[in-house]
Order: C-alpha cells, then structure tokens, then sequence
C-alpha cells in the first residue's frame, strides 16, 4: 500500500480509530452490519511498518477496542481481528498501484476475517450466535462490502495524515 508512516503517529491512529469504534459504531451499527472504524485504522497504520510494529500496532488496536466496548461482545475477539488486520496490511505493503483500492480490498478481508472470528467466538462460548448462512448473507458479505466503500473513500485522506510521503503509493 503505502510506505514510511510515523509511529507514532501510527500509534495515535489506532488509538482514535478504537475510540470511534466504541463511540459511534453502536449507533451507526443496522443487525449486524456497521462501520469498523478500528480495523480500518489498524489497516492504514501498520501500512509501510515493520512488521513487529504492525502487529504490535494491530493488538493494541484490538485490545483497546475491546476495553473501550466492554459489554458488546467477546472480549479477545478485536484483539484478533486487530492482528489479523496488520498482517493483511502487512502482507499488502508491497503492492504498488492505487492505495484507495488496494486498501478497500485489504478492508474487505480483515472485516470478513474479524466477523468470522466473532462468529467462531460465539460458538464456542456457547452463547448461540446465527446460523452461518443467515450470518454470511445477512452480516459479513454486507459488512465487508460496506466498510470496503468506507475505506476507499477515507482512504487517501488517511494515508496523507499519517505517513511521511503524503499517501504516495510506493
């Protein structure tokens, strides 16, 4: 995606995006489709990071996220679902081309990913979560799809507030 992002600017990221996620994300959440701010936070930032920062990034992201929304699920699953993010952008780093797409696209699969772990979560906590295909239909492809356009458009303005070159694409 795009290379030479701050820390620590990396690091307020992720913990504003976390905030955003406890704060406004019940609110704008529709059943189970709703915006992730966190994970899209977590996306920019561990973008051009070493790979230790970008998963220390994720896990701290996860982890606030799940602090700050006490109550609203599993506790351990944002924790995941962070880290599954910075290694998707981890993986995606080296990509040249449009870093609005190419981060859209990491979007759509840390979402999915993130959903899956929540659903795995509740089935093995035991607390009944939906069928999987009323779930996949209902909840992940619409999320993922969802937070994809979400990302694209907020995208470049992200990249140029946090990393050194101004969003250029490596």
């Amino acid at each position: 995606m795009v290379g030479g992002a701050s820390i620590v600017r990396a690091a307020v990221l992720v913990g504003v995006a976390a905030v955003l996620e406890a704060a406004l994300s019940p609110l704008l959440t529709f059943g189970w489709v709703g915006p992730r701010f966190a994970i899209i936070g977590i996306l920019v930032a561990t973008s051009g990071q070493r790979d230790l920062q970008a998963l220390l990034l994720g896990f701290f992201g996860g982890i606030l996220t799940d602090a700050l929304a006490a109550g609203t699920g599993i506790f351990g699953v944002g924790a995941l679902g962070g880290l599954a993010a910075a290694a998707i952008s981890m993986r995606a780093s080296g990509r040249k081309g449009d870093s609005r797409a190419i981060l859209a696209l990491c979007t759509v699969v840390a979402v999915a990913v993130y959903d899956l772990v929540g659903l795995v979560a509740l089935s093995l906590a035991g607390a009944g979560g939906p069928s999987f295909l009323a779930y996949a239909f209902g909840g992940i492809l619409p999320d993922a799809l969802l937070n994809g356009v979400l990302a694209y458009l907020v995208g470049a303005w992200l990249f140029k507030i946090v990393t050194k070159d101004g969003g250029k694409a490596a």
